[in-house]
């Protein structure tokens, strides 16, 4: 009997019809979305063109030793040299014609194939135009990055697009607020820079190949929300079917015991366990308010309170503060040069260690280490 009331359920045309209707609209969007086709910028000659930097434009002495394009891979060698205080060297990709920008506004991933020998970590930038009233040049554009680690084989990295962020020297230097940040905007790219990161090790020949460069879709996520969706609608539709066809008319009134909420607030152990980590973390270049948040279980909103109860400022300055007491206790005690020194203490940038150095202080690390 259960089992004829369940296939009528399922024979129903209040049943098979919204079915039907949801699963062609389900596989309507499953085919547009497995349907889009990776946007590859290199190796392709014909809409993009590479270019070599480095950091000579700031009177640096980097050399770029080869750079070499074929079918099929490019390779670029270089030295790093003294010059510039945190010498550098990348390639820059770019369409074609100047005047048009690459869109990937269909993509969230960006997926690169390739090696780097004398090489760990790499820099990846995404340049698109600048509000004017951000500019400090008319040559200015809006950077969003991220790194990647990479090693010495061949093998292919992939970085969603929502982790591209402004570096923080960018955003001091063009007074971006925690309000004005913005998202790069996919569908207007200037061109994209893979160049090295931060290392203390100069005078030493690097070498960058690079084997393939696509914007592409992980839809993976898409598929866990279209599936769970379609499955919550059937077993819905089917409960409100059943619920109809067995519904008593004659409704008992249920009385509901219960033990009221109780609503707590933020424990003293939780906030030293706050603090705790911070300052076991300082010198983690990727520390932010959301990351301690997910480690320690408790909102970005109750961090903020907390470090400005205890301390009368915000969290930023309050890890600048940790990163630059310790610096000066290794500018005191140490040989270590003031580039070693920054990036030890969790700054991927010396000029915006210096900058920051300067203002907690008032002089500037080499000023500090004489004075010692």
């Amino acid at each position: 009997m259960e089992e004829r009331s369940t296939l009528k359920i399922f024979s129903s045309k209040y049943f098979l019809w919204p079915v039907s209707v949801l699963s062609v609209i389900f596989i309507a969007v499953i085919g547009y979305f497995a349907g889009i086709e990776d946007k590859t910028v290199f190796p392709d000659s014909q809409q993009f063109g590479l270019v070599g930097y480095t950091d000579s434009i700031d009177g640096g002495n980097t050399q770029i030793l080869e750079q070499t394009v074929t079918d099929s891979k490019l390779t670029f060698r270089f030295q790093l040299r003294e010059g510039f205080f945190s010498p550098y060297a990348g390639v820059s990709i770019m369409p074609s014609d100047r005047a048009q920008y690459i869109d990937v506004s269909q993509y969230n991933q960006i997926s690169l194939c390739l090696s780097g020998k004398g090489i760990d970590r790499l820099g990846l930038g995404v340049y698109t135009p600048l509000p004017d009233e951000q500019k400090i040049s008319l040559e200015d554009e809006n950077l969003h990055h991220s790194y990647l680690t990479i090693s010495d084989k061949e093998a292919t990295y992939h970085i969603p697009l929502n982790q591209l962020k402004h570096p923080e020297w960018w955003e001091d230097l063009h007074q971006i607020s925690e309000s004005k940040k913005s998202k790069p905007d996919l569908s207007r790219i200037l061109h994209i820079n893979l160049g090295s990161a931060y290392v203390p090790e100069i005078e030493e020949e690097k070498t960058l190949e690079v084997y393939s460069i696509a914007f592409t879709r992980n839809n993976s996520k898409l598929w866990v929300i279209l599936g769970t969706s379609y499955i919550a609608f059937v077993v819905l539709l089917f409960g409100l079917r059943y619920g109809r066809t067995y519904q008593r008319k004659k409704k008992e009134e249920v009385t509901v015991s219960y033990k009221p909420v109780e609503v707590t607030e933020i424990s003293a152990v939780n906030e030293e366990e706050c603090i705790a980590y911070i300052n076991q973390h300082f010198h983690n270049n990727e520390l932010s308010l959301d990351l301690v948040a997910k480690e320690i279980g408790i909102s970005q909103r109750k961090i903020t309170g907390i470090i400005n109860e205890r301390f009368s400022c915000n969290f930023k300055t309050y890890i600048n503060r940790i990163r630059i007491h310790e610096a000066q206790r290794l500018l005191t005690e140490t040989e270590l040069n003031i580039g070693e020194i920054a990036y030890k203490v969790g700054y991927n940038n010396q000029s915006h260690f210096n900058r920051v150095f300067k203002a907690e202080v008032k002089i500037s690390p080499s000023e500090y280490r004489d004075n010692q």
